[in-house]
């Protein structure tokens, strides 16, 4: 593999042991409504699949059914009713997740002067404010989302 050309001898074995790299393509889902008339949810990746750039595909789908067992829980005798409210709750957070996926694409496979630029951002900002600016997408927590 030319990839690997002047790379450590062990590792290069390590790696021609694992034999040819396959590529396969990756796609996101546009987004329909997750609730049919027949009162069945789409959780998931059924509902609203992304690319792993985020890695939040298992936890949307962990999500989307803590939160709409609880609202069917607290309403039951109204299901259509929680899984509309369930459906409006979830859908702002798991687009910004697909946003944020969208971006660490981009940043993470840049080149060039966007690369540079990348970079330098990271160099420069401590650990702590790096963490802190992506606590919306692992601080989750359901309570905090506003019931409606």
């Amino acid at each position: 593999c030319n990839a690997m050309r002047g790379t450590a001898a062990t590792l290069a074995r390590l790696v021609a042991l694992a034999g040819p790299w396959t590529a396969f393509p990756m796609h996101t889902v546009q987004q329909q409504r997750w609730v049919v008339p027949q009162g069945i949810a789409l959780i998931g990746d059924a509902a609203h699949a992304m690319t792993p750039f985020a890695a939040q595909g298992a936890a949307m789908g962990i999500e989307d059914a803590s939160m709409l067992a609880n609202l069917v829980a607290d309403c039951p005798g109204d299901p259509a009713h929680s899984l509309a409210v369930w459906e409006n709750l979830r859908r702002p957070r798991v687009e910004r997740v697909l946003k944020r996926g969208a971006f660490n694409r981009l940043t993470w496979h840049a080149w060039g002067p966007v690369a540079v630029a990348r970079n330098l951002v990271l160099a420069t900002r401590p650990p702590e404010k790096l963490a802190a600016d992506l606590d919306w997408l692992y601080g989750w927590e359901e309570r905090k989302v506003a019931r409606g």
